[in-house]
C-alpha cells in the first residue's frame, strides 16, 4: 500500500523549499548532496502547486514496507534510507533579509521575489525627492489632494493614492500591506501573509521591499497629505524607513 511521495531534490532546494514551507506534514532530511522531502501526499490526491513547481531531481512513492516505487511504477527500485528527518519549518526558518543586519549562524534561506506574469494597477510609486517637487509644481490640486507622501533619508519619496502622479521611478503593488515592485511577487501566495505576520504583525506600517529582496518599514503615521505648500517647505526630516 503506498503511504506518501517522496521527492528528491537538488542542492539549491532549501532556497526553494521556503514557498511551501507552510504545508502541513512535510518532512527533509540531506544526503550526498541532495535534499529528501516526504510527508507529500500519495496518488490519487494532486500535488499542491507549490510542489509541482518544485525542481525535482526524483519522485518516488513510498509504501508501508519502506520499499520506494517510481512515479507509477509497480517494481520498488530501492527502499528509503535511514534520514534524519526534520520538520520543514525547521529546516527552512523564515528569515527575511535587511541591508542594515550582518549575516546570522547558523544560515537562513531569504525569501526571493520572483517575476510574475500579472498585471494590476500600481498602489505606489518610489522617487525622488527632486522628482517629486518637480512635479508638485506643475500639478492640480486637485491631483495632489489624491495623494499621500513619505520621504526618507535618502531622498526617496514614496507617493501613494490614485491616480499615481506621472513621475520617473519605481512603480509598487501591494499585498497585506506590503510594498513590491511590479513585476515582482513572493513564490507563493502563503509567503506574503507570513512576511506580514512577521514584520508588521500590529499593521501599523507598510513594508517597503526592493527587487533584491530588502525592506524597509514606512509607517502609517509617516504619509502627509500632498500639500504644494508641504512638499515645497519638504528636507529630508521625514523618515520613512
Amino acid at each position: 500500500m503506498i503511504t506518501e511521495r517522496i521527492l528528491v531534490l537538488p542542492t539549491t532546494a532549501p532556497v526553494a523549499l521556503a514557498a511551501v514551507r507552510s504545508l502541513p506534514g512535510l518532512r527533509v532530511a540531506m544526503q550526498a548532496g541532495h535534499v529528501w522531502l516526504r510527508g507529500v501526499p500519495a496518488p490519487p490526491v494532486p500535488l499542491a502547486t507549490a510542489i509541482r513547481a518544485l525542481a525535482v531531481a526524483a519522485s518516488y512513492e513510498l509504501d508501508t514496507e519502506g520499499n520506494l516505487f517510481p512515479a507509477g511504477g509497480l517494481t520498488p527500485t530501492g527502499r528509503l534510507p535511514e534520514l534524519a528527518w526534520q520538520p520543514i519549518r525547521e529546516f527552512v526558518p523564515l528569515e527575511l533579509p535587511t541591508a542594515a543586519l550582518p549575516a546570522q549562524h547558523p544560515p537562513h534561506y531569504q525569501v526571493q521575489l520572483v517575476p510574475t506574469g500579472q498585471f494590476e494597477p500600481g498602489a505606489a510609486v518610489l522617487t525622488t525627492l527632486a522628482a517629486w517637487k518637480a512635479y508638485a509644481e506643475g500639478a492640480p490640486q486637485v491631483r495632489l489632494e489624491q495623494l499621500r507622501f513619505a520621504v526618507s533619508a535618502r531622498q526617496q519619496v514614496l507617493v501613494l493614492g490614485t491616480p499615481l502622479p506621472t513621475v520617473p521611478g519605481q512603480e509598487l503593488w501591494v499585498r497585506h500591506d506590503i510594498l513590491l515592485p511590479a513585476g515582482l511577487d513572493f513564490a507563493s501566495p502563503l509567503l506574503a501573509e507570513l512576511v506580514a505576520a512577521k514584520l508588521n504583525p500590529a499593521r501599523e506600517a507598510l513594508v517597503l521591499f526592493d527587487a533584491a529582496g530588502t525592506w524597509q518599514r514606512v509607517p502609517w503615521s509617516s504619509l502627509q497629505p500632498a500639500t504644494r505648500s508641504a512638499i515645497r517647505l519638504t528636507q529630508v526630516g521625514s523618515q520613512a524607513g
